[in-house]
């Protein structure tokens, strides 16, 4: 077999005899919260992953020549531009009524032709791409082999890789208290002997200076003339003794002001970098090293899961402690929210320019925060979508002619929220509301009155972007979206025409339904908008209801159109079953099983994820734990691509990265979200106000023992369950709020 494929001491999948559960040959450990390796890493797939949301390193663990992928999180090039459309305000009437009048393919004709950004959308160099920020070399004198002793392993609950020879000891982290970067390096025999450089393929300056290697330039802007984000990155090299160094990165770029159109100027992010490499210099090691750990350990220690005492059930609550190891790390001391790669990146251009997709993937990135106790970490995503709703008020005046603000499916660092470059994935407009309705998840669970007046406005401008874009369809009055999509189905018609645009896709009316209930109850809570409140529960009774297929499945557009990809990745007409909730009758929750059993378990590692979620709603911890093992499929990488055993390249890679593929991190936070889904749920109300909360809601046979402790339910409820061969022995909840609940013990 492989070197990189392996059981992780687990059954095998049937028929196709599929690994069912994990990952790389080296292994995981026994210890839980530990990954081990017993090879230095060939790819970047078999690096661990290190950061403190700012900063990332993925050491290789290479005895001769390592190398440490380094990361910044704001090494965006691009700038920021206009990419209003005259033609599209001018043409929307025009298709608006194609749509009614059931001619979907001349309504689409339209929209290709002029509803669209102008400038190329994503395709455009001024949109730009997350790039890495370099690497660090590191090159070893002496004997460069791996010995029978090597090892490379990270610690999740203290955030520090290590890899050890017989020779050599490593340590690295990426400081969570000091903001730097750190290698250690103690030699148990000869005196160290080892040089550094840095490394970049492109827009960057080297210079070395004594026992320090700089490296600095500016990224490209995308429009002539314009300087892009500068940045600066020094490693410096500091002997403790013949037999121990440390080697300490900094780095920092001049991102803010440059999005802001604010003087820059390098200086500063120099003296800002060369302070933390002096703060951090003049601390020692230990106590560099017990920092770190301690800040890292006030996020992570809060929650503990034990599923069972076979190593395959407890790789279940490996995967969710790293989702959660990976938000801490992607977004502690962030100032963005973690991109489709989080904060790592090998290459300038990252795969799919490394941004954020609104039409799930950054909200995904976001379901592990909430029950995983980790709601403190939500400002860089508030903070985000605060920056872009300008961009979206513009997009909603210019292209829609309404007031509000909206963002479509493409996003980035420059506050892109226009119709992206192709129609049929990018003209779904309900971004913003999802995304808004990710901001209305924190309050529900913290029960943060200040914070719900600060999302407020956010919440109530995209309410108000779709009500006032809903138009009469039918005789009936049912008031739909359009020009929209299916995110990124397709159907065809009755005369046999592939199409994607629409009017009214069931997932647009799942969130307008949604949206307009949590401003309702925002307003509610705080005292304001009451009139408003009523103009959308009027437009929630006008709005499509959800039509069930003969066949039993519900449908994904307002007619039963015939799809052309049956088992599509995406299922977005389950947006009401999670993470909405608007799916809630046994009727409808019977149709979302059929759908779910017509698109099958297979999909990209993020759509594999989602459904984890969805069959842990639907109460079947079997089928969420089968989509668990699908997802950890293994995944390696190839001089084909990216390979995994049935063909598909999904799955999971060697260091635990989910496999779109390539690389995407959603899958981990959204397969980490679904096994807390499958563990407790809360997003039941009763009529008179009264929060359900759903203890083991989901868990599969295999888990028959097992406990878990810090999990968060809505109304700010901290919940602590043992269990023993499936029975609940003890249960702790902590109600601080007194919010009145009905506690459901499914097991």
């Amino acid at each position: 077999m492989n070197r990189h494929l392996i059981l992780l001491a687990g059954a095998l999948a049937s028929a196709a005899g599929l690994v069912s559960c994990a990952v790389n040959d080296k292994g995981i450990a026994n210890d839980a919260l530990q990954l081990t390796f017993s090879e230095p890493a060939s790819t970047w797939e078999e690096c661990v992953p290190l950061g403190n949301g700012r900063l990332g390193a993925m050491p290789d663990g290479a005895p001769g020549r390592e190398t440490i992928v380094l990361n910044e999180e704001s090494m965006w090039s691009g700038s920021e531009w206009d990419p209003a459309n005259p033609e599209a305000l001018e043409w929307l009437p025009a298709i608006r009524e194609k749509l009614r009048e059931g001619d979907n393919a001349a309504a689409q004709a339209l929209t290709f032709q002029h509803f669209t950004c102008s400038g190329r959308g994503g395709e455009n160099p001024r949109y730009g791409c997350y790039q890495t920020l370099g690497r660090l070399i590191i090159e070893y004198g002496g004997d460069a082999a791996a010995d029978d002793t090597y090892s490379r392993r990270l610690s999740l609950r203290d955030a520090v890789a290590t890899t050890t020879g017989a020779s050599l000891l490593r340590e690295y982290f990426v400081s969570m208290a000091d903001d730097v970067i750190v290698v250690h390096l103690v030699s148990n025999g000869a005196p160290l002997d080892f040089e550094i450089s840095l490394e970049r393929p492109q827009d960057a300056g080297f210079n070395r200076e004594g026992t320090s290697v700089t490296m600095q330039g500016t990224l490209q802007s995308g429009e002539p003339g314009k300087n892009g984000v500068s940045y600066y990155c020094e490693a410096r090299r500091i002997s403790i003794s013949d037999n121990e160094a440390l080697i300490l990165l900094g780095a920092a770029t001049d991102y803010l002001a440059v999005r802001d159109g604010k003087a820059s100027d390098l200086s500063q992010v120099i003296e800002r970098v060369q302070k933390n490499l002096d703060d951090a210099s003049s601390l020692g090691y230990e106590e560099l090293r017990a920092r770190h750990i301690a800040e890292h350990r006030k996020y992570f220690d809060r929650v503990s899961v034990q599923l069972g005492d076979a190593p395959a059930p407890d790789s279940a609550a490996l995967y969710l402690q790293y989702g959660r190891y990976l938000f801490i790390a992607s977004s502690a001391r962030a100032v963005l929210p973690p991109n489709l790669q989080g904060i790592w990146a090998d290459g300038v251009y990252t795969p799919w320019n490394g941004d954020y997709h609104m039409n799930i993937n950054v909200q995904m990135n976001h379901w592990p925060m909430e029950p995983g106790n980790l709601s403190d970490l939500c400002g860089p995503f508030t903070s985000y979508i605060e920056d872009i709703v300008p961009s979206g008020e513009r997009t909603a005046r210019d292209f829609y002619g309404t007031g509000g603000w909206t963002a479509h499916v493409l996003a980035n660092a420059w506050r892109f929220t226009a119709p992206a470059e192709n129609p049929s994935w990018g003209s779904s407009f309900t971004g913003g509301a999802w995304a808004a309705l990710q901001l209305w998840e924190h309050y529900q669970f913290t029960l943060d009155e200040g914070y719900l007046e600060r999302i407020y406005p956010i919440l109530k401008g995209a309410a108000e972007f779709l009500v006032s874009n809903l138009f009469v369809f039918n005789d009936e009055g049912w008031l739909v979206t359009g020009p929209s999509t299916s995110p990124e189905n397709r159907y065809r018609t009755a005369g046999g025409r592939i199409c994607s645009i629409c009017a009214g896709p069931v997932m647009d009316t799942q969130i307008c339904r949604e949206i307009f209930a949590a401003v309702s109850k925002a307003a509610e809570v705080l005292g304001v908008d009451e009139e408003f409140a009523l103009r959308l529960e009027d437009a929630a009774g006008k709005l499509p209801p959800m039509q069930i297929s003969p066949a039993g499945y519900l449908q994904e557009w307002l007619e039963d159109y015939e799809e052309v990809e049956p088992e599509h990745r995406h299922v977005s007409h389950l947006f009401g079953l999670y993470p909405g909730t608007s799916l809630n009758t046994d009727e409808l929750k019977a149709a979302a099983r059929e759908t779910l059993r017509r698109r099958g378990d297979a999909g990209t590692g993020w759509s594999r994820a989602w459904k984890i979620n969805f069959w842990a709603r639907l109460g079947d911890g079997n089928h969420a734990y089968k989509l668990f093992k699908s997802l950890l499929e293994p995944v390696r990488s190839s001089s084909d691509g990216f390979v995994s055993y049935s063909g598909s390249g999904a799955g999971t890679f060697p260091n635990l990265f989910c496999a779109h593929p390539p690389f995407q991190i959603d899958g981990n936070f959204g397969g980490s979200a679904g096994i807390m889904e499958m563990l407790l749920q809360s997003h039941e109300v009763r009529p008179d106000g009264t929060r359900v909360i759903s203890v083991l809601p989901a868990i599969p046979d295999e888990w028959q023992d097992g406990s878990f402790s810090g999990l968060r339910a809505r109304g700010g409820i901290t919940v602590a369950c043992r269990w023993r061969h499936g029975r609940i022995v003890r249960l702790k909840i902590d109600n601080p709020f007194n919010v009145p609940i009905e506690v459901v013990r499914n097991k």
